[in-house]
Order: structure tokens, then sequence, then C-alpha cells
């Protein structure tokens, strides 16, 4: 049994999920066995110009499904011992799938990237009537300023087939929402007929400008297959931070600030994700477990 005191063993995450790795960071930055070889490749033009009147991006088949498809069984995994799919974040290969899309990150924000510490995975099952996040957009700020200079991106990708079925990415595309009298602020407000449902398959990415206004949709209890994704923020570090310490892209945390981190994230989120108040206080005495071991390895 994983408990918040035995969370900070290493040794646990790396039995649970022995075919994937906990470094302490550096490994996994100079790291680059990616089996099918190979950096991301793309059409930035037809990719601009999508971004810049529509609001998103989707690319297909630029991701190496063989690390995926680890993914997705690391998150199975951590379903099956009733664990959050968001502590995949505290194995490497969750985070050398976003760094192998560095090219596609330059390409927005330019050289100087930071990682936002807001990130989530999610496994949407539909024995479960489950569903993706409700509409909202993921910064309430400027994430652009005028037409072509991007401040913070969001990453989407999905670790098995995300279809209108189980729950895929639902957005509402911003050259449709600058037809509305005013911004978009609550479901009611979107018509219909905007709304562009875009399914997805292991490989692909799809990104949005932070102010795109999307929704994970509600699966089918019909559907066999689980949606199962990971999202991770990005911005341009050249502008000042939008969190109060941005990560590196390069060289991921190490082990115990990646569990801390993960922790943190539940209580920035349950109002997107239904969490009872096990799961919460769960949360909560892993940061204190994890205090309490920081403060043991400086004493």
């Amino acid at each position: 049994m994983i408990t918040p005191q035995n969370t900070t063993d290493v040794k646990v995450w790396q039995d649970l999920n022995p075919e994937l790795s906990i470094t302490d960071g550096l490994t996994a930055a100079l790291r680059d066995d990616w089996g099918d070889g190979g950096k991301a490749e793309f059409d930035g033009t037809s990719l601009s110009d999508r971004f810049w009147t529509e609001g998103y991006f989707l690319i297909e088949d630029i991701l190496p499904v063989n690390e995926l498809i680890k993914l997705r069984s690391g998150i199975e995994n951590l379903i099956g011992r009733g664990l959050s799919p968001a502590l995949i974040y505290l194995y490497d290969e969750a985070w050398d799938i976003f760094r192998r899309l560095r090219p596609l990150l330059s390409h927005f924000l330019g050289d100087r990237i930071g990682l936002l510490p807001h990130f989530w995975a999610w496994h949407v099952n539909p024995a479960d009537d489950g569903r993706g996040w409700p509409p909202h957009r993921d910064y309430q700020g400027d994430s652009v300023i005028g037409d072509d200079m991007l401040i913070s991106l969001s990453l989407w990708v999905p670790l098995s087939n995300a279809t209108p079925e189980n729950g895929c990415m639902h957005v509402l595309p911003r050259n449709f929402e600058k037809q509305y009298p005013a911004p978009v602020a609550k479901p009611q407000d979107v018509r219909l007929q905007d709304v562009r449902a875009l399914p997805a398959a292991p490989g692909a990415v799809m990104g949005w400008r932070q102010d795109l206004y999307h929704w994970g949709g509600r699966s089918s209890p019909y559907c066999r297959v689980p949606r199962v994704s990971l999202s991770l923020e990005f911005q341009n570090a050249a502008f000042d931070p939008l969190a109060e310490q941005l990560l590196c892209l390069e060289r991921p945390p190490e082990f115990l600030r990646r569990l801390k981190l993960i922790a943190a994230q539940f209580a920035k989120y349950r109002h997107m994700q239904s969490m009872d108040d096990q799961t919460l206080r769960w949360a909560e005495d892993v940061l204190h477990a994890c205090d309490r071991l920081k403060d043991m390895q400086g004493s």
C-alpha cells in the first residue's frame, strides 16, 4: 500500500512501474534514446496560420508511440492502486515527452522557454461516468501581445485514442468567438454549432493559446476505451514569470521536488477535477512528508 509516509521512497514508485525511470533530473535531461530517433518535425507556416486564426493547433504523428505506450501503462498501474494519474509525473518519461517538443515550443515561444508548474494527467473512464475538465481558459490574464507575440502556451498529449465517444478535447475557435458581442464568460454563451471536437490518436500533440475557451468531453457509457492524456504549460521566459518559480525544460525537477509539485496540484485543481476529502488529505499529507524529509536531509 502506498501511504503518504512511504511516498518519499523512490523504490516504492520504481517497483510500481519498473518500465519507467526516476532520476535526479540530470540523467533524464541528457538522455536521447527515443527508439525511433529524430526530432519532432512540423510545418511551422501552416501551424502558425491556424494558431493565430483559430487559437490552437493539432499535429499528428509527431511523438514516439512506443514511449507513450509505456506512459499509458504506467497510468493504468497507478489507477489500479487507487492513485491519481497525475503521479505519472514522478517518472522521467512524462517530462521527456515534452522535452522532445522543444523545436515546436521554440517556434511559438522563442528560445527562452520556461516550464510552468501547472500540469495534470487524465484517465477518463467510461465505466465511471468519466468526463474531462469543464469549459475554461487556462489563464485569465494576457497570454499574447498583439497578433503575433505569444506569452504562454498549453500542450496536451493523448496516450490513448481520444474520440468524441470517450471525451476528446473541444474548443471554441478564436475566430468564432471574435464574432460574439462579448468574450464568453460561461458555457451558455457558446453557440453549439461553433464547438469543434478534436479527436486525436497517440503520437499527436495539441497546443493552444492560454486564453482559448476549451474543455474535455463526457464519455459515453457504451465506449470501451478510456481517454488517457497529459498536459503541461509553458511560457516565454523573456516575460515576467506567470508562476512563482519556473521549471527547466532540459532538467526536470529531482524526485522529492517532483513529488511535492504533484501533491500541490490537487488543491490547485480541485475546482476542475472531482476529488473527495480523502484524496485532498492524502495530497496534503504527502506535502508534509516531503517537508519533513527535506528538513531531515538538511540537518
